[in-house]
């Protein structure tokens, strides 16, 4: 977070969510900027994790936070249909 040095208000916010299925992950990254209006402040020492996300997903919208969401699940079903391996039997011996 970055944050006015005079009275602690928290000005931007920079938010990574990670998505974990076993072994597989996808992440979105972004950033909200907040201005100091009537009525908004928290003081800085006093701010929780819950708080700064609950701001974030607030600023993003409903719409916004379904479609990351959605986004990362599919980032991930992707991810589950990829196969690694080769046509041919395993230890037979690359031609020279």
């Amino acid at each position: 977070m970055q944050r006015k040095e005079t009275n602690g208000f928290v000005t931007h916010v920079w938010y990574r969510v990670d998505n974990v299925d076993g072994e597989y992950s996808s992440v979105a990254t972004g950033e909200c900027d907040y201005i100091q209006t009537e009525g908004t402040f928290v003081p800085y020492g006093d701010l929780e994790q819950d708080d700064v996300i609950d701001w974030v997903q607030e600023s993003l919208g409903e719409e916004t936070v379904a479609a990351i969401e959605a986004s990362l699940n599919a980032q991930i079903v992707a991810k589950k249909a990829v196969v690694i391996g080769v046509p041919w039997p395993r230890g037979a011996l690359a031609r020279e």
